[in-house]
């Protein structure tokens, strides 16, 4: 999830640059995509940011400077380097300010932090994303968080091939 929210910017620095998050009712239909939000929340927090001026910026504002600290955390990765404190302590404080709305559920056979986006729209959609960030940081292999090759692409993604060997994010696209 949090290498699938930094992909919805491509090209970065480049003439291609591509940044998906326009508005706040972007993120809102991205979270809703992702599965973050479901379909009926996404349609009240459509409505919400298009009434809530300070709530829209605040949403869009709070989601690109997220999306931009966990790029460039795997970016340090990626390159082999230990991140910069500051966006580590960062990422780790958007997390513990999330998880101070959440609630932890119990869902099958395990429980997981939830949000209620009626509640508290940003952290229904940034704290899920600050648990995959944290979650991949902590418990994945890090040689398996790569960028793509292709031409005015650089999507992150996580190498799920038995050989470590994946170099595109879509060999299909840029492979």
């Amino acid at each position: 999830l949090a290498l699938d929210f930094t992909n919805t910017e491509s090209g970065r620095g480049g003439a291609k640059h591509l940044d998906h998050l326009q508005t706040a009712a972007d993120l809102v239909t991205w979270a809703s995509h992702a599965d973050i939000i479901s379909k009926r929340d996404a349609v009240l927090s459509q409505r919400a940011v298009k009434d809530q001026s300070k709530l829209a910026q605040q949403l869009i504002t709070r989601g690109r400077s997220l999306r931009e600290t966990i790029y460039q955390v795997n970016s340090c990765v990626i390159a082999g380097r230990q991140p910069a404190d500051r966006l580590l302590r960062g990422l780790t404080a958007t997390h513990a300010e999330m998880l101070a709305v959440a609630t932890l559920t119990l869902r099958a056979d395990n429980y997981m932090w939830t949000w209620d986006p009626r509640i508290e729209l940003t952290a229904a959609i940034l704290g899920p994303i600050t648990v995959s960030a944290l979650a991949l940081l902590i418990q994945a292999d890090l040689s398996r968080i790569k960028q793509c090759h292709g031409n005015h692409c650089g999507w992150q993604f996580f190498d799920g091939t038995k050989n470590k060997s994946r170099q595109w994010c879509d060999m299909s696209v840029c492979g």
